[in-house]
């Protein structure tokens, strides 16, 4: 399954925020793509809701995330490489 997990980090955005944020993706994810500059495709067989307790391990209260299962069709604008790693899972 491929989860698309999208987020703003807010009142403290900071590079370290991010970081943490892409750490944690890295540490649980099977594999990871990242198309857009605070958006992930990962492959995991987890459920959303535990995307969503990790988003919230590393996020602070003010930060917004969505995760969405991704599902065929889908359409969107991103370089080959995502494209070929999104169509080999979904």
């Amino acid at each position: 399954m491929v989860l698309l997990i999208s987020y703003d980090l807010n009142k403290y955005e900071r590079p370290s925020a991010y970081a943490e944020v892409e750490a944690m993706l890295k540490k649980y994810a099977v594999s990871l793509r990242k198309p857009l500059y605070s958006q992930w495709f990962v492959e995991t067989s987890d459920s959303v809701q535990t995307w969503h307790a990790r988003m919230k391990d590393v996020t602070d209260d003010d930060d917004k995330w969505f995760i969405l299962k991704v599902q065929s069709p889908n359409q969107g604008w991103f370089s080959g490489s995502i494209w070929d790693w999104l169509k080999e899972r979904v």
